[in-house]
């Protein structure tokens, strides 16, 4: 059983960090943050330096199931996060069907957030046949996708 945690925050140790490790409480797991990486917008080329999208495909590809972290930045998803998902353009035939997805929202008022963000990642499991498990905005939430992730409901 692998699991990945999606980190979209640029503070890989803070709030989104901190939910995040609340859902993995006691449970391996591989954090993947995002802005430890280079991955490029669509059409960019950065010329000598590598764009890192495809490591990170491949171990979503490898893992079963799939934690996605963003702070609310400006009413929405990080940026980091935000290019992330444009990429999966790149891969619309990825081998994802099945994974169990889970997201975090972290932020002083995310509710603003929440509709946009949840229906892109609903979006996202829904073209390449993932399971979208739920959202978690506080710690009481987290413990009970925690749950979830550990008796695969």
């Amino acid at each position: 059983m692998t699991r990945i945690f999606v980190n979209g925050s640029m503070n890989f140790n803070g709030n989104t960090a901190r939910l995040g490790n609340e859902i993995f409480r006691g449970l391996e797991h591989t954090p993947i943050n995002l802005s430890k990486l280079h991955i490029n917008q669509i059409g960019q080329e950065s010329g000598q330096q590598q764009d890192d999208f495809q490591k990170v495909m491949k171990q979503l590809i490898m893992t079963d199931d799939i934690v996605i972290g963003t702070p609310v930045y400006w009413s929405s998803m990080s940026g980091y996060l935000k290019t992330f998902i444009d990429r999966f353009a790149d891969v619309l035939d990825a081998p994802l069907a099945g994974k169990r997805v889970y997201l975090l929202v972290q932020g002083t008022e995310p509710e603003d957030a929440i509709p946009y963000i949840t229906n892109v990642i609903r979006q996202l499991c829904r073209h390449f046949h993932m399971k979208y498990m739920g959202i978690a905005t506080n710690s009481s939430e987290a413990s009970k996708l925690h749950h979830l992730l550990i008796n695969k409901k």
